[in-house]
């Protein structure tokens, strides 16, 4: 399991209110979607890692990419599916990330929005490495991770519920190795800044 169990038990556990907590794209999203979007050329069948309430699939297809969108959490995916999209239960780590809708066909692109700080460093160049194979040679991926050292368990936030997300912390020289290792050829890592305090490694890149 690439994801901490307490992880997933408290986003199961708060989906709704974290999907509307959520629900406003911040700045820097926005931004990587247009360069992601641009990166595909404005059509594509792209894997999300972590739809979350499906803030970002919404935005993506508005500008024309088909989304298939996934989650770790069993709650992520019942609200979404209860809200009338399709939606699967998949581990990036252990689950076959093929397309149901496509046999045989690679996608286009990887969509992994501040997904990835919950998998384990351990496990993270053979998810990286499952997501190269998924997708197509020249394909997109953007990436986004937490900016630090180390690893920690995060209790701040406002979701009304017991809170233990596990998350692994990086340095950019780290991440574009992991990145190449797995077969990426990394175009840019930016930084970019959430809320206060909250900085990210924003990675655009594709599949060699």
């Amino acid at each position: 399991m690439s994801t901490d169990r307490d992880t997933v038990r408290s986003y199961d556990a708060a989906a709704a209110q974290y999907a509307a907590e959520a629900a406003a794209m911040p700045r820097w999203v926005a931004t990587e979607i247009d360069a992601f979007v641009a990166d595909l050329g404005g059509s594509g069948r792209v894997l999300e890692i972590g739809s979350g309430g499906g803030r970002d699939a919404l935005e993506l297809e508005k500008r024309g990419i088909s989304v298939r969108r996934t989650d770790v959490s069993k709650g992520f995916v019942e609200l979404l599916r209860d809200s009338g999209f399709e939606a699967d239960l998949l581990d990036p780590l252990t689950n076959d990330l093929a397309d149901p809708h496509r046999p045989g066909t690679r996608y286009d692109g990887v969509w992994a929005c501040a997904s990835l700080i919950h998998v384990a460093r351990e496990d993270f160049g053979a998810v990286l490495g499952r997501l190269a194979e998924a997708t197509r040679a020249g394909g997109a991926l953007h990436a986004s991770v937490r900016l630090g050292d180390g690893e920690d368990v995060s209790t701040h936030g406002s979701v009304a519920a017991p809170r233990r997300y596990a998350e692994t912390y990086w340095r950019e020289p780290a991440l574009r190795s992991a990145l190449t290792d797995a077969g990426w050829i990394v175009g840019e890592v930016r930084r970019c800044i959430g809320r206060p305090g909250d900085r990210w490694l924003s990675v655009r890149a594709s599949r060699a």
